[in-house]
């Protein structure tokens, strides 16, 4: 394993990208370059001519032919920023490499890769995290934070919605999102579900899965275009969450009701938080980073150097890969 960001905490860490789409295009090319202590040194990609256009775009050193020469290039780690059908075969080979690895959500395309993952990580020592990114916006540790020092009392209840519009033609770059096989088994659920799963992991820990019923009822996909989970926390307290891509209207609410208190969250990803205790309320404006993946990204770099796990590590990743197989199966 290289241990250079480990040995010096001064030294740059160095990255190698896998995947140059559109994601990786607009904020994690980006965010591992302009990282505190970070550069972007390689990319490779399946596409020999894209590779050589995106790593002149985005000022990449080397563009690679092959996932060996990625890797023999000094790098520190890797980031996976392919569909997720794929992520379990990139990080099982930059593990076996010694290479840390941040994935891109969801972990994997099964929970059996993403097991996977796991136990590699753990044979070679390396960090695997998932990028999970909301878990280091401001705004969201800050209602960690308040959960903590019991702002909510005892949690009775949590209201998650978001629902939006997404319907790609066949030959959209981003249509592997609605292919059951590429997109880890569902629609708007393992894109945007997901990482509310997650924040709802972090903030209150593991839930199980009561019902749910995927809809059918505008788009054509094979995935579903609307979700309606009821999920229970370990204390009993019930979970609505609702997730969807047929509707051109829009919404992003996450509410957390306790005992003692309430916190919510709407727009989840804007600068407006919600603090009610008994019947006093505050209203704070914490605003959202410029580049969402840039916290992200600068929180593993720390956590290689402090040799800690990452605010979102595999584990974490693993749960909630573990609740969406859940839900899409129906047990």
């Amino acid at each position: 394993m290289n241990q250079s960001a480990i040995r010096n905490p001064q030294s740059t860490f160095s990255w190698g990208l896998i995947g140059y789409g559109d994601l990786a295009d607009k904020r994690v090319a980006s965010a591992l370059r302009e990282a505190s202590g970070s550069s972007l040194k390689a990319l490779w990609g399946r596409d020999s001519g894209r590779t050589k256009a995106f790593a002149e775009k985005h000022h990449i050193p080397r563009a690679c032919d092959s996932l060996d020469e990625l890797f023999s290039t000094g790098i520190d780690a890797i980031y996976v920023c392919t569909p997720p059908d794929s992520h379990a075969e990139y990080a099982l080979a930059a593990l076996a490499k010694g290479l840390h690895v941040l994935v891109e959500k969801p972990m994997a395309a099964s929970v059996v890769d993403c097991e996977r993952m796991v136990a590699a990580a753990k044979k070679s020592g390396a960090l695997l995290g998932v990028a999970y990114y909301r878990r280091a916006f401001p705004k969201m540790r800050k209602i960690r934070q308040l959960i903590s020092e019991g702002v909510l009392g005892k949690p009775t209840w949590v209201n998650i919605a978001a629902h939006s519009w997404f319907n790609p033609a066949a030959n959209d770059p981003k249509h592997w999102r609605v292919e059951k096989s590429r997109s880890g088994g569902a629609g708007a659920l393992a894109d945007i579900g997901v990482h509310r799963l997650d924040l709802l992991d972090d903030w209150l820990g593991p839930s199980r899965v009561v019902a749910r019923h995927l809809q059918h009822l505008v788009h054509p996909y094979e995935v579903e275009d609307g979700a309606s989970i009821l999920l229970e926390l370990a204390n009993g307290a019930p979970v609505h969450a609702y997730f969807s891509w047929n509707s051109k209207t829009w919404m992003d609410r996450f509410e957390i009701t306790g005992s003692e208190g309430k916190i919510i969250a709407d727009p989840l990803d804007g600068a407006p938080l919600t603090i009610i205790r008994g019947r006093d309320r505050e209203d704070l404006q914490i605003e959202p980073p410029a580049n969402a993946h840039l916290p992200c990204v600068e929180d593993f770099i720390l956590a290689v150097a402090e040799k800690r796990a990452p605010l979102c590590d595999g584990e974490a990743g693993l749960r909630t890969n573990r609740l969406l197989e859940e839900i899409i199966r129906g047990r």
